[in-house]
């Protein structure tokens, strides 16, 4: 199998497994990813999702270019059409789903695999990393990864990296905005464990929130922005959520979070 999956302290963790490869994003693994991706969206006992590598030094290396250079040879377009849409949906529905998705990055990312780390909500990764988006190299300008690299880092950094196809240690990706840390090789699994457990003892209902309401108002005029998340701040004040938070705080004890079903909007 191309992935692995499993749940441990409320982190669902997907692992790309596919050494072959060098866990390229072909159709199949695409599809599974997204499958898993759903599978884990919905399961009431996931708070956090992690996506990894259990390929030692790769997290991964992009789209397959041998089932792309078998869908040039046969001029399958509609095929072609139909990956890059499936890649397109998988690396959307991250940014769509409520909860939060963790990339801990062992290794190379380049290509659709650096375009699934930039999707991700937040990134961590080993100092032995490196990051790249080289189509240029083979006469092919990144332009999908393009599009969740230009949404995370600036757009000179973005273009810089599309322009030259050279890569990026993970030291020059965390101070560009590509990862929000880079940690030693041996660190990386404690650090996102940590980040991820916090994250899943967090009021679930905010967090359920806040996810989707982030990316939205981004896009928006900076009124507009305010506007939408003055309404959010109101409904969750008032949600159940919220007064077991302020009481939690005032009594110097921990929230008690057990209340997922109350709804702030």
């Amino acid at each position: 199998m191309p992935l692995k999956h499993w749940i441990r302290n409320s982190v669902g963790t997907i692992s790309l497994a596919s050494k072959a490869n060098r866990n390229a994003l072909s159709v199949k693994t695409l599809t599974l990813l997204k499958h898993q991706l759903q599978q884990l969206f919905a399961d009431p006992s996931v708070n956090v999702i992690v996506m990894q590598s259990d390929v030692d030094n790769v997290f991964s290396s992009g789209h397959d270019l041998r089932e792309i250079k078998r869908l040039q040879e046969n001029r399958s377009k509609g095929e072609l059409d139909k990956l890059f849409r499936l890649c397109s949906d998988t690396m959307q529905s991250i940014v769509v789903g409520e909860k939060p998705v963790i990339a801990k990055v062992d290794g190379v990312a380049t290509a659709a695999g650096c375009q699934l780390v930039a999707s991700c909500d937040l990134a961590y990764a080993s100092d032995r990393s490196t990051f790249a988006t080289p189509g240029v190299n083979i006469g092919l300008f990144c332009s999908t990864p393009g599009v969740a690299l230009g949404r995370t880092i600036g757009r000179k950094h973005a273009m810089e990296m599309l322009l030259t196809g050279k890569g990026i240690t993970a030291a020059d990706a965390e101070r560009i905005g590509l990862i929000n840390r880079a940690v030693s090789v041996g660190g990386l699994d404690a650090h996102v464990n940590m980040v991820a457990e916090g994250i899943a003892s967090r009021s679930q209902d905010a967090i359920h929130h806040g996810k989707p309401l982030f990316y939205e108002h981004m896009e928006m005029r900076l009124a507009e922005a305010y506007d939408i998340a003055s309404i959010n701040m109101v409904n969750a004040v008032i949600g159940k959520e919220c007064e077991e938070g302020v009481d939690a705080f005032l009594e110097k004890r921990k929230p008690n979070w057990n209340d997922p079903s109350d709804k702030c909007m």
